[in-house]
This record gives structure tokens, sequence and C-alpha cells, in this order.
């Protein structure tokens, strides 16, 4: 379970400070969507760089349950942890899906799923993650670079990354806003259908009325 407890963040200096987000409560559990509703400047990408530890709160608590080597559940009080254990924390933890892919562009699309394990140390997640590309309906490009995929293709190839690891939790920011209309509804049924298999959270930040339409759950932030 992710769990965001009277969360703050302000930016700015002296006199001239201000909160970008106050007050904030909000939680999601395993296999569940919830979406950040709202326009630009609402705090969105805020929100989602607080709790995958990108930047640190001023007020409130972000905590994740996680599970251990052992099989056994501990919680990570995110809001406690150095620079340095953040690191570890989105390196194990979390999954990240971007408007623009941040595909590593001089790895093949392969090279780029199998990139987390190698930073945490499971190769023996690789076959369920390169089977995963095929689930997307993207194994035949494997062994192709990102500049020779569509946009679409780009971001399933990025969901399957995101989801190498295994983690508990996926943030997704405007995973939509590059991509046409159908490639558009094709990754967002990817990613409700992949993290739900997967049993992650997955906290989706968008614009689009249509996308929070398909989730559990949905923060609306002005």
């Amino acid at each position: 379970m992710l769990q965001v407890e009277d969360l703050g963040v302000r930016l700015g200096d002296g006199a001239t400070q201000r909160w970008i987000l106050r007050h904030l409560h909000l939680t999601a559990q395993r296999g569940e969507t919830l979406v950040l509703l709202g326009p630009s400047g609402s705090g969105k990408s805020t929100l989602l760089n607080l709790i995958g530890g990108l930047i640190a709160a001023d007020e409130g608590a972000i905590r994740l349950t996680v599970e251990g080597k052992d099989g056994t559940e501990r919680e990570v009080p995110v809001h406690e942890l150095s620079e340095a254990q953040r690191v570890a924390y989105r390196r194990r933890h979390v999954g990240f899906v971007f408007q623009f892919f941040n595909l590593v562009p001089t790895l093949t699309v392969g090279e780029n799923v199998l990139l987390p394990l190698e930073l945490t140390g499971q190769p023996h997640l690789a076959d369920a993650a390169l089977q995963r590309l095929e689930d997307l309906g993207i194994g035949a490009s494997r062994n192709r670079f990102p500049e020779q995929l569509s946009g679409g293709e780009q971001q399933r190839a990025a969901v399957a990354r995101a989801l190498a690891h295994r983690p508990p939790l996926l943030l997704a920011d405007e995973p939509t806003g590059n991509l046409d209309a159908a490639n558009a509804e094709r990754v967002v049924a990817c990613l409700w259908e992949e993290t739900r298999k997967a049993g992650a959270a997955l906290v989706l930040a968008t614009h689009s009325e249509r996308v929070a339409n398909e989730a559990d759950t949905v923060v609306a932030l002005r």
C-alpha cells in the first residue's frame, strides 16, 4: 500500500515562498489505478516526484509497503530517507513511465527493458521481463533501437521496462501526452492490464478526463 498523509511542499525563497501542495492525503493499493487529474501547474508532476523520492516534502509523510528478500512486508518511510536512500528506494521499489518515453537511444529495446535488472541485481527476472514485450505486441522489436519504433511502441517498451524489476509502485507522468488518440488508448489499456497483472499500484498524472474515467480512484488537483 502507498500512503500519503498531510503532504505539503513549497517553492521559492523567503517572502516569495508559496505552497504547491498542502494537506494532501491519498492511498493506493496494489493492483489499483489512481489518477491525479488536473491542468498544467496544479502539482501533478510535483506529487509524483515526491512519491518517487525525487524531491523531499516540507511536511507530511509518504509510506510504501514493500516485500523484503525474506518475503515479509515492511514499510518504507520515504519522507525520512536520505538522498542516497531515496536513490536506492527508486531503483528497487518504483517504476517510472514518462511522457517522452526516456528510453536509452543507444540500447536496443530488449537492453532497455533489462537495464533495471542490471541496476537492481535481479537477472533471474530477465525471461519474464522480455516476455512482457511479447505480451505487449512488440516482441519482434526486441533487437531494434527506440528511434526505429513508433511513439506508441516506444511507450509500450517503456511500460515493460518500468515493470521489469517487479516494483510495487508504478508512476506515470502524462504517458499519453505525446501520442495520437489510437496509441493513447492502447497505452492506457496496457498500463491498466500490466500493472494489475504485476500486482503493482499505479499512480498516473494526466489532464485527460477520458484517461481518468478508466481509473479506480481519481484525485483532482487544482
